[in-house]
């Protein structure tokens, strides 16, 4: 079956960047965005590959797999410059991966559905050290999300991630936004619309999982009713938003100290004083601050 016109596209935008190490991310539409956020993740997943004819393409830090060798090229190059800009954001300067990332591309949506059971509005997947998506203008957004789970996941290994869900979900959110112009937008309107009228308490937020949030379901918030759904963004633009603010604010330095205070156990508060210390004293400090910063 012939490829969409898509991918010649999406090739012409992207491959420069290979040569010009540079490249801005295709803008994808709001309705698009809406339907494929938050992205699905989860710690198993069994999938169906790709159809026999494949092509793989390695980097430094990913195993690509397409149906070409210019798609594999081409979302190879999306995938690097998300990992260096993660990188730099999270200030993970001495973290390698212990083994290169797999990133599966399958051709549309439907295979990809198909394939890996996920639902309509799911844009890309995690698992293991995997990465699941199809060809699309919104790969980028996707890409940028999926992976900063992945290194979080691997930097403060599977049991202590799980405890930090507003972390990890607020990077991604915060990459996601870095990847795309339009999810940024899209992510603070939310948060001008949702949470800043009606914030929800730091010391609930930080002990709560995503609305709808189900282990048994891969992590996935699949409410239907909108008022379910206004729920969901506004748990994630707040958690978006906090990330944001602590990395801008407290520096990647900072940040990078915060997470590796918290991956050796220490809690919260002792984390936020250690690491930006002479400017928040403990979590409700760092709180009050963002709350003068997103009402300003």
């Amino acid at each position: 079956m012939p490829f969409d016109p898509f991918p010649r596209r999406f090739l012409r935008l992207v491959l420069p960047a290979l040569c010009l190490a540079a490249a801005g991310c295709v803008p994808m539409p709001e309705e698009a965005l809406r339907e494929m956020a938050p992205p699905a993740q989860a710690n198993e997943a069994p999938y169906a590959g790709l159809e026999p004819g494949a092509k793989n393409y390695e980097t430094a830090h990913f195993m690509v797999k397409a149906y070409s060798n210019d798609v594999a090229v081409a979302y190879s190059v999306l995938c690097e410059q998300a990992y260096s800009r993660i990188m730099n954001d999270l200030g993970l300067y001495s973290f390698a991966p212990a083994r290169p990332y797999n990133i599966v591309v399958y051709k549309d949506h439907e295979e990809y559905a198909r394939k890996t059971g996920q639902p309509r509005w799911s844009g890309g997947m995690a698992y293991g050290n995997a990465i699941l998506v199809y060809e699309s203008e919104g790969a980028g957004a996707v890409l940028a999300h999926e992976m900063t789970h992945l290194v979080f996941n691997e930097f403060m290994g599977l049991r202590n991630s799980a405890d930090f869900k507003w972390i990890n979900e607020g990077i991604a959110v915060y990459e996601e936004g870095r990847a795309s112009a339009v999810s940024r937008a899209a992510y603070h309107r939310r948060l001008v619309e949702l949470v800043v009228p009606n914030p929800i308490p730091f010391s609930q937020f930080v002990n709560m999982p995503p609305p709808g949030f189900s282990e048994e379901a891969g992590g996935q918030a699949a409410a239907e009713d909108p008022a379910a759904n206004a729920s969901v963004e506004r748990w994630y633009a707040q958690a978006g938003s906090a990330a944001s603010f602590m990395i801008n604010e407290g520096g990647t330095l900072g940040f990078s100290l915060f997470i590796a205070r918290l991956k050796a156990g220490d809690p919260a508060d002792a984390a936020v004083s250690s690491a930006f210390s002479g400017l928040w004293r403990n979590l409700a400090d760092m709180e009050r601050a963002w709350l003068l910063h997103i009402r300003g």
